[in-house]
């Protein structure tokens, strides 16, 4: 099975369980480059369509534009078989290498934004503006992040990067997580 991750680093060589998340699909692994936070943390707004195609949702506005505009990196693959592989837990459809993968090739992405523009224009995935989305849509998504939040305890370590990604780009649902700790 041919496996994909992404880095801004060039000419790699080799996959192993530090330097890739591997996934089976190209705009997954794409969206792994745009991600705005610093690992061990992931913003990845993206579920699968009745048809399989991966979908990314702006959760406010030109969200989608400020996490790829101009951001460059690699596209690699690897060849691997399920016992090379095991999942991350962390994204859905990723997994990390058990042992060293040979890279089998490489492709440049110049611009992410332009890049994945093009692959939304064949169709490889969907992007829902933050202008699309009904209240009741945003709530649900809302309601995911409350969630994490709350699961991981973000109250005692607000300044992590996903607390503090939140309270900059959606502070309406950082006041509702206070409220619910009673803050």
């Amino acid at each position: 099975m041919t496996f994909y991750f992404t880095s801004t680093e060039p000419n790699i060589k080799t996959a192993d369980s530090k330097n890739a998340k591997l996934t089976e699909n190209k705009m997954i692994s794409a969206f792994c480059l745009a991600n705005p936070l610093e690992e061990p943390y992931n913003w990845f707004p993206c579920d699968f369509g009745s048809d399989g195609t991966v979908q990314y949702h702006e959760l406010f506005e030109n969200a989608f534009k400020e996490a790829t505009e101009n951001k460059k990196g690699f596209l690699y693959s690897v060849e691997a078989e399920d016992e090379d592989i095991e999942e991350t837990g962390e994204i859905l459809t990723v997994c990390k290498a058990k042992k060293e993968l040979s890279v089998t090739s490489c492709e440049e992405i110049q611009n992410l934004y332009d890049w994945l523009m093009e692959n939304e224009d064949m169709g490889r995935f969907r992007l829902y503006t933050f202008e699309q989305h009904s209240r009741q849509e945003l709530l649900l998504w809302d309601n995911s992040i409350l969630r994490y939040l709350s699961k991981n305890k973000m109250i005692e370590d607000p300044e992590n990067p996903y607390a503090k990604f939140i309270k900059e780009k959606l502070p309406k649902i950082w006041e509702k997580y206070l409220k619910l700790c009673g803050k």
